[in-house]
């Protein structure tokens, strides 16, 4: 008998200390899938917020971009028409039909270069027409301005990108553009667009006067670099610079898909 009691006894003790044991496990295990939790709200909120600066800065340079547009390339041409309708001789028919002529030329680049700007803003028809054909767009869209000699080369198999991804991509490749149009003093501009149903590589390079990478980066003028990269990285993008003063620039874009 008394060793039945102490059989009973020690059975229970045994699962007294597994039920205390197995309630401090799932306790653990539920203090750990909190935390867990808490971290990835805290991760998701830290990208919706980097995510978030990130299209402000790009709305920002948009606008930016919408108002040198203004300024310098289609101001300038409605100037021109301007001017010619001011200057029409009307009194000469054969010189007026020829100031009429050349306005509606100018009328005619006036209204291409609205679409070309509208295109290359529109996030929609980004999606539609697709990544290749932007860029091929983008680079007409300079080379027309005759100051530089564009090149746009592409080796595509299968490329598909989420819409997302391929709007900031195309974003990235503008701003770079952008800079490469005011600052490298360049003749010659090439993208090249290459991929295949895993990866996507860009680069575009210039034989401009070209700078010291890590100098640019040590001081302030080194913020737009350092946006382009974070912009690389919230797709999961690498970017690389290459560059030193008089060998121009070459920045590479390796996005996987």
């Amino acid at each position: 008998m008394g060793t039945e009691i102490i059989i009973i006894a020690a059975s229970s003790v045994f699962v007294f200390i597994l039920l205390v044991f197995l309630f401090g496990f799932v306790l653990k295990y539920q203090r750990k899938v909190l935390s867990f939790e808490r971290e990835k709200e805290l991760m998701r909120s830290k990208f919706n917020q980097t995510l978030l600066q990130s299209q402000l800065e790009i709305q920002e340079q948009t606008l930016q971009h919408i108002s040198n547009e203004l300024h310098d390339n289609l101001g300038q041409i409605a100037s021109l028409i301007k001017i010619n309708l001011h200057t029409i001789p009307l009194d000469d028919k054969e010189k007026a039909a020829e100031k009429l002529a050349d306005t509606r030329e100018l009328t005619r680049n006036l209204i291409t270069d609205i679409k070309s700007l509208s295109v290359s803003l529109g996030t929609d028809h980004i999606s539609r027409t697709g990544l290749a054909k932007m860029l091929e767009i983008e680079m007409k869209r300079i080379g027309k301005t005759e100051q530089f000699i564009t090149h746009f080369e592409q080796d595509v198999d299968k490329l598909v990108i989420p819409d997302g991804k391929a709007i900031i991509l195309y974003r990235i490749v503008q701003e770079v553009l952008n800079n490469t149009v005011k600052h490298s003093d360049a003749r010659n501009i090439r993208v090249k667009l290459s991929g295949n149903e895993k990866t996507v590589n860009l680069e575009i390079s210039d034989d401009g006067k070209g700078f010291d990478v890590a100098d640019k980066i040590k001081n302030s003028e080194g913020a737009g670099l350092h946006n382009l990269q974070k912009r690389a990285a919230l797709i999961n993008a690498s970017l690389n610079i290459d560059s030193a003063i008089g060998s121009g620039c070459i920045v590479t874009i390796k996005l996987p898909v």
